[in-house]
């Protein structure tokens, strides 16, 4: 169900128990973790958290303005730890909370994360793109295109040709591009799942493999016939994957409740 009051907090939230925190991409929507909430309910307390990203009042249009914003999330539902994870910059930006504030997390999940490499959606982008380019680009983010409807379309091509959307898409991507972890990847001290897209063609097989050997404690798994948001294409075999990591990674996952205040 979908929970307000919390200032200008917007997650949906099923099931109760160890807290699961998912994070959306850049053009992406909490709604596009549904399904995988549906799937781990019994598992755990599973959450998608609506990112400010193409908010003009975001303080920071960075990745680290996004994990502020998470943290104080985490701050107003008083949960001192949680499992953090996020699809291509939702990812990118739970990698950066575990490595900044390795308190507060308790596990991590990547599927077609940034933070290493990435095509980005935001190259060579015409001044004013036809829906004919937009659907274009889209497309190239699943292996179904038929997962891209019209009404989606033209919602995402009034993002890029409205200017303060389009330049707070702009200031993001550039953030993202510039804010490569990969030395720090060795930092991450919890277990990490990946779930990549064997078709992902933004952040391809070969970024996964790379996750892989630079985070300690790391699971990967393939989908086939899908692309860069496996969340949507395979959404019942990325539930099945997180609830078998969720148990098989228990007794490796740091326990107990640090003080809240994270957000500085």
């Amino acid at each position: 169900m979908e929970t307000s009051g919390v200032e200008e907090l917007r997650w949906l939230e099923r099931g109760d128990g160890e807290p699961v925190v998912l994070l959306h991409g850049l053009m992406g929507q909490m709604h596009h973790w549904d399904a995988v909430l549906e799937g781990v309910e019994r598992q755990c307390r599973p959450i998608a958290l609506a990112l400010p990203m193409l908010d003009p009042g975001l303080r920071a249009a960075s990745v680290q303005g996004l994990v502020a914003h998470v943290l104080h999330f985490l701050d107003a539902l008083e949960i001192p730890r949680a499992v953090v994870g996020g699809n291509s910059l939702g990812g990118h930006v739970a990698l950066r909370l575990a490595l900044g504030h390795p308190d507060r997390v308790s596990g991590l999940v990547l599927a077609g994360s940034s933070g290493l490499f990435e095509r980005s959606f935001t190259t060579g982008v015409p001044h004013r793109p036809d829906d004919a380019y937009v659907r274009q680009k889209m497309e190239e983010v699943f292996f179904d295109p038929a997962l891209v409807t019209d009404a989606w379309v033209q919602n995402v091509r009034r993002l890029v040709t409205t200017p303060a959307t389009a330049r707070q898409i702009l200031r993001l991507a550039r953030d993202a591009r510039r804010d490569n972890l990969e030395r720090h990847l060795g930092e991450v001290r919890v277990p990490a799942l990946l779930v990549w897209g064997l078709e992902d063609r933004i952040t391809p097989p070969s970024v996964a493999e790379r996750f892989r050997a630079g985070i300690r404690d790391a699971q990967l798994h393939y989908l086939a016939r899908c692309g860069h948001a496996p969340m949507l294409e395979r959404a019942e075999a990325f539930a099945a994957l997180l609830a078998h990591w969720l148990d098989g990674t228990r007794s490796r996952r740091p326990v107990g409740a640090p003080a809240l205040g994270g957000v500085r």
